[in-house]
């Protein structure tokens, strides 16, 4: 009766962050890899939808259990699924093949599942409005040891392609192993002989860590006998690899270390650090992620004249150490070159009543007003612009588009967090994390009035469906009396 209890209770909590959908086969009838005749209950994936999704990311979560028993509702999966459901996440649960094969690898037919498990949700991705290349995968001991395989080993086939879903790539974007097992040579399939502190023994041969390895959040207990250097191991490695990655060991905390946890302890928060890292890495804000090796950084740097142009005297870097870029007069400052089919993300603060400006495609730095595009940055809440139309506010294109959402910008004083897409006649703004515009500059024929009927300011006289989508892309100074401050400053070039 408590079992059962224990498992309403899981189910009951589950439905206060979102609904969960049917089982899925894995498999199509008759075509299951590998098919093994101990393991008589068919695998399966669940979708879990949050009531109010915020993020166009995806976690899978798999369950331990040694490659001899998985559960979908147990205290490795329940947990986690619920606290990423309220956070506004949606999660796949998925019950990988057992008891282990015979004659084959432990882990081989559990990872043909996982395999399979990415490709069914990167099929549905698109149509459930996630992103298909927001992939995350966690699990728990023998499921973190699964997590690691999904993660470091996707360009290995588990299997031969059984229908068109398994034409989809079953790498994953970002991966959460949380003390995983079999990692190190001297525990394979046992405790770690030697606490996994010989370094001389190699890594399981199954984690291949191929090119499309991904950043790696990884947890462990310190006194795991399952030893936490299974995970110290693959932070080493990714490292190497130059790939993002974290390491959270745990003191005094054994295997299985969030089933019982003591209050106010690492173990009974590990959850908000998954959460901290997910944000940190991007996949959760609605930016891009900037610690990609795309990014052409500009601010910080040693020499601002040598990326940018601008008049001495006017814009200045204060606080040294967060290097914190700031305006005395209403001049531009210009990032050098000409810029098209690009994403530019930065940080900015607004003094109180501020009015400033990020300006993209201008073909003229003289006479920027009429000949680009600018995104709005303004201090909304100040008495002055409280009041003005839509098409003026803070996070849309000045004078033409409104901000989609309203009142994103946070108080005078604040940081906010901007992204710039622009792809040909395409303009995009996320305002701290919130898609703002999303705008084609070549319904804009008139210089007198926007689509939606509004007016136009005059000095914006030129159509933007005759603007070039290649140009300078700029900062405004300080417009009046208030000073803009722009920090982390970074671009890349995209694809047309």
């Amino acid at each position: 009766m408590k079992i059962n209890l224990i498992a309403a209770f899981c189910i009951a909590g589950c439905a206060l962050f979102g609904a969960s959908g049917p089982k899925v086969p894995l498999w199509p009838e008759g075509k299951m890899p590998s098919a093994q005749a101990n393991q008589t209950e068919k695998p399966y994936l669940i979708w879990h939808v949050p009531e109010k999704i915020t993020t166009d990311a995806v976690m899978i979560s798999v369950s331990g259990g040694s490659y001899m028993g998985c559960g979908v509702d147990g205290f490795e999966v329940a947990p986690i699924r619920d606290y990423l459901l309220a956070k506004g996440m949606t999660v796949v649960t998925m019950k990988y093949r057992t008891p282990r094969p015979k004659d084959l690898p432990k882990h081989v037919t559990a990872w043909q599942d996982a395999q399979r498990t990415v490709r069914l949700v990167r099929s549905e991705a698109k149509a459930r409005g996630l992103d298909p290349n927001k992939i995350g995968f966690t699990g728990c001991s023998a499921g973190g040891h699964l997590a690691l395989m999904t993660a470091v080993s996707s360009q290995t086939p588990a299997y031969e392609p059984i229908d068109a879903v398994d034409a989809l790539p079953c790498n994953v974007n970002f991966a959460v192993p949380v003390y995983p097992a079999y990692v190190v040579a001297d525990g394979l399939n046992q405790h770690n002989a030697k606490g996994g502190n010989d370094l001389s023994d190699g890594l399981a041969p199954e984690l291949a860590f191929d090119a499309a390895t991904p950043p790696m959040c990884l947890f462990h207990g310190d006194k795991d006998g399952w030893s936490a250097m299974n995970s110290v191991r693959v932070y080493h490695k990714l490292r190497t690899m130059g790939i993002p990655a974290e390491l959270h060991v745990l003191a005094l905390e054994q295997h299985c270390f969030q089933s019982n946890p003591r209050p106010g302890t690492p173990a009974a928060t590990w959850k908000d650090r998954v959460w901290e890292w997910l944000v940190s890495m991007d996949v959760v804000t609605g930016h891009p992620a900037v610690w990609t090796a795309d990014w052409q950084r500009i601010l910080p740097c040693r020499n601002l004249e040598k990326v940018a142009d601008f008049t001495p005297g006017v814009w200045r870097t204060v606080e040294w150490g967060n290097a914190i870029l700031t305006a005395v007069k209403d001049s531009a400052l210009w990032l050098k070159g000409d810029w098209e089919n690009f994403e530019l993300d930065f940080e900015y603060k607004l003094d109180p009543g501020a009015n400033s400006g990020v300006i993209i495609y201008c073909s003229d730095v003289d006479k920027w007003i009429p000949n680009s595009v600018e995104v709005q940055l303004l201090d909304d809440s100040a008495d002055k612009w409280k009041n003005d139309a839509p098409h003026l506010k803070g996070a849309g294109l000045y004078g033409h588009v409104g901000p989609k959402v309203a009142g994103t910008t946070r108080p005078a004083g604040e940081w906010n967090r901007m992204t710039v897409r622009a792809q040909g006649k395409r303009v995009q703004v996320i305002n701290n994390g919130v898609l703002t515009v999303d705008a084609d500059l070549s319904v804009w024929t008139s210089a007198k009035t926007n689509p939606d009927g509004s007016a136009i300011p005059p000095w914006l006289s030129r159509p933007w469906a005759e603007l070039p989508t290649r140009g300078r892309i700029g900062f405004q100074g300080m417009h009046g009396q208030a000073k803009p401050y722009f920090r982390n400053i970074r671009i890349r070039t995209l694809g047309k």
